[in-house]
């Protein structure tokens, strides 16, 4: 992600994991819950969440920002992330190679190989790496966040996506209040 002055515009603890959420939605579009993802972060069904649905909402909604280690840990595990991407810094924003990083083994060993060699071979492997890509028929350049699975963002019957307006919403909070 950057900005039009070309800098990389970091991303927020709350718009991580607004990113993991909308990931994570069910089969009928529906993204989880605060409070499901609080109970996702008890050790087992009987034992008490490690985030309470309080917490997770703040965090989401971005009014706390500084949370301790073990609720970075929990919720990365509720939300099946790597804790790495809910860490501030632009090397922690690419969720992508967070989880190829975390999944595969194979791709830590080609990273440590990587270890003292000189750009000019890096970008060689690069091009290697994204001709292989090509030729399976798969796409050159990958998205640091991965896209949402498909029609998940589509609005669904019986739920309005329109946002009133200042002046709508006051209008309405009249009539309820003199019973229209």
């Amino acid at each position: 992600m950057a900005d039009a002055s070309g800098s990389p515009e970091l991303m927020s603890l709350s718009e991580k994991l607004c990113a993991l959420f909308r990931l994570r939605r069910d089969s009928d579009g529906f993204t989880p819950s605060a409070h499901d993802i609080a109970k996702a972060t008890s050790k087992s069904h009987h034992c008490k969440p490690v985030v309470s649905h309080g917490q997770v909402n703040s965090l989401l909604n971005g009014s706390s920002c500084n949370p301790r280690s073990s609720t970075v840990t929990a919720l990365s595990q509720a939300l099946d992330a790597p804790a790495a991407f809910l860490l501030l810094g632009p090397e922690w924003d690419d969720l992508t190679a967070l989880c190829v990083y975390r999944e595969r083994p194979e791709a830590r060993e080609v990273l440590r190989l990587m270890q003292g060699l000189k750009i000019e071979d890096i970008v060689e492997v690069m091009s290697m790496l994204r001709k292989m890509r090509r030729d399976a028929g798969l796409p050159e350049d990958v998205p640091a966040i991965p896209p949402p699975p498909p029609g998940v963002d589509q609005p669904r019957e019986g739920r309005p996506r329109r946002r009133l307006s200042l002046s709508e919403a006051a209008e309405r909070a009249a009539a309820d209040l003199e019973g229209r």
